[in-house]
């Protein structure tokens, strides 16, 4: 729960709080936050699974997900798989192919519309650190480690590592610039 209050928050912007009406209103109106709604509920059924005592909300509960998920997925075109880990406060602004499979997603990240972040063939995703930023079009793919503070611009396919406060570019992907601040793009 506190992970989706996290998603809330950074689509509610800087300098607001956090209330009930705000929350409603922006969960009924952001294709993003309706996605991460979704992938929530799906990662909360998972842990559940361990809890006896919560085993009876579970025959109500995976229909529900699976029915969401698909409106989601085919409605949006926002696909948050279950084998991803996305930490709290990921920020998704638009919608539409948009893949996010088998990796590790850290706290208060972004991510734009036609976005792949997934494993390759052997099964090995990529990791965002915190606070990374990955522009439309860009595609993640493989075992590869993105640093906390970086930026990923449009159209980037990343085929190597990046380091921290990175700023890259291209296809495939170079570092343009090691101290980039994208505090600002990140709305934070």
């Amino acid at each position: 729960m506190s992970a989706f209050l996290a998603d809330l928050r950074r689509h509610l912007g800087k300098d607001q709080t956090l209330t009930f009406a705000k929350g409603v209103r922006i969960l009924a109106g952001e294709y993003g936050v309706q996605a991460l709604a979704c992938y929530r509920l799906g990662r909360w059924l998972i842990r559940s699974t361990h809890r006896p005592y919560l085993w009876p909300l579970l025959p109500v509960g995976w229909p529900l997900y699976w029915l969401l998920s698909r409106y989601i997925r085919y409605g949006f075109g926002i696909s948050l798989h279950l084998t991803a880990e996305i930490g709290p406060g990921l920020y998704i602004g638009h919608f539409g192919d948009i893949l996010v499979t088998r990796c590790r997603i850290g706290q208060n990240c972004s991510i734009a519309q036609s976005t792949h972040i997934a494993a390759d063939s052997t099964g090995r995703g990529p990791t965002l650190g915190d606070r990374v930023w990955v522009g439309a079009l860009a595609k993640i793919i493989g075992p590869h480690r993105i640093g906390s503070r970086s930026t990923i611009s449009a159209a980037a396919v990343v085929q190597r590592d990046v380091p921290e406060n990175a700023l890259c570019m291209g296809n495939p992907a170079r570092v343009v610039l090691r101290t980039y601040d994208n505090t600002e793009i990140l709305g934070l």
